[in-house]
C-alpha cells in the first residue's frame, strides 16, 4: 500500500511539471494583422509577431530600439528593449519580435531577423554543396 502511495505522488509530482513546463515554455506566433485583431485578448500575454520592418526610429533617450513593422496591410509600433539585433536587422527586412502589448505599442524583448538564400545566391563559390563523403 505504501509502495503505491509514492509510486502515486511521483506520478502526480511528474504530470505537474510536464503541465508547467508546457505551458509556460509555450510561445504564440502571429502575424502584425493577427496580434492587432487580437490584442485585447492577448492582453499581457507573451508572444511572437512576424512583420517587416518598415520604419527605423532608432533609439529612444531610455536605449529602446524604436522601429516599425508591417503585414498584410496592417502596422504596429514596437520599443525593443532587449539585445541588440544581427546586423541582418534593416529595413526591408522580415522580423520576429518576441514580447507583450504595452498599450498600443509592442514591447519587445528579443528580435530575431530572419533571412533568405541570397548569401548562397550572390556567393556561390564559397558553400560546399558536397559534404558527403565518397
Amino acid at each position: 500500500m505504501r509502495n503505491r502511495l509514492i509510486v502515486a505522488v511521483i506520478v502526480a509530482a511528474l504530470a505537474f511539471v510536464l503541465y508547467q513546463g508546457l505551458t509556460n515554455a509555450r510561445v504564440f506566433f502571429y502575424n502584425v494583422d493577427e496580434a492587432i485583431e487580437q490584442r485585447t485578448d492577448l492582453a499581457d500575454r507573451t508572444f511572437r509577431m512576424q512583420g517587416t520592418v518598415i520604419r527605423d526610429d532608432g533609439t529612444s533617450e531610455t536605449g529602446a530600439l524604436l522601429f516599425t513593422v508591417a503585414y498584410n496591410d496592417a502596422t504596429a509600433d514596437i520599443r525593443h528593449i532587449g539585445p541588440e539585433p544581427s546586423d541582418l536587422f534593416d529595413l526591408g527586412e522580415p522580423v520576429v519580435v518576441e514580447g507583450r502589448w504595452q498599450g498600443d505599442v509592442f514591447e519587445s524583448t528579443q528580435i530575431l531577423v530572419k533571412h533568405d538564400e541570397s548569401y548562397v545566391e550572390d556567393n556561390p563559390n564559397r558553400v560546399d554543396y558536397d559534404l558527403a563523403p565518397e
